[in-house]
């Protein structure tokens, strides 16, 4: 949250006040408070991603190292941990461009394209989009955390 102390407070004619605003370093905290919340929230819903791909499954291992799931998803939940490498991919950024934070998530691995949306041979295991949506609350009130009364 803003001090008030970063500003210069007058107070004129009993409950009346002017408040003269130094833009620039307004500016700076406002940019640094929205980069830190996003931060915050896109750590957040990273960990909420990994979690949902947390479900695991009995499995098989041959010979030649390749392993299998025993009890695969069904089309429409989210995909059982095989590996777990879908779960180690899921990362965050935070992008500044000019004025604007972007909050990134997402993996580093191709087959996450594929089951999120699908293929024409394969329906879709989407994780991310659902999380997102069931977390939108949330990361509502994680970016908005410091601007109330702003």
């Amino acid at each position: 949250m803003l001090k008030q102390e970063k500003f210069n407070v007058a107070k004129t004619r009993g409950k009346n006040f002017t408040v003269d605003l130094k833009t620039k370093r307004a500016e700076k905290l406002t940019k640094r408070t929205t980069i830190a919340n996003m931060t915050i929230a896109t750590v957040f819903a990273r960990d909420q991603v990994k979690l949902k791909l947390n479900r695991g499954q009995p499995t098989k291992t041959f010979d030649s190292g390749r392993i299998i799931g025993l009890d695969p998803s069904k089309p429409g939940e989210p995909p059982k941990k095989v590996t777990g490498q879908l779960q180690r991919s899921i990362i965050q950024r935070v992008v500044v461009k000019s004025k604007n934070v972007f909050g990134l998530i997402g993996s580093t691995v191709d087959k996450a394209k594929f089951l999120e949306f699908g293929t024409t041979r394969m329906a879709a295991r989407p994780f991310l989009r659902p999380t997102l949506q069931e977390e939108r609350p949330k990361l509502r009130r994680i970016l908005a955390r410091g601007f109330r009364g702003v």
